[in-house]
């Protein structure tokens, strides 16, 4: 049972961990003002 919840953690850490570096992508993609737009400009 322990491994169980132990896979559960870390199912739930990654989870989380990859929806905030897609949100912080994103962010820097369309919002930041010195993000990719005024690279390739």
């Amino acid at each position: 049972m322990a491994k169980n919840t132990e896979n559960t953690l870390l199912g739930k850490l990654v989870f989380t961990a990859t929806a905030v570096a897609m949100g912080i992508f994103f962010w820097w993609l369309l919002i930041y003002d010195h993000g990719v737009i005024s690279i390739h400009h």
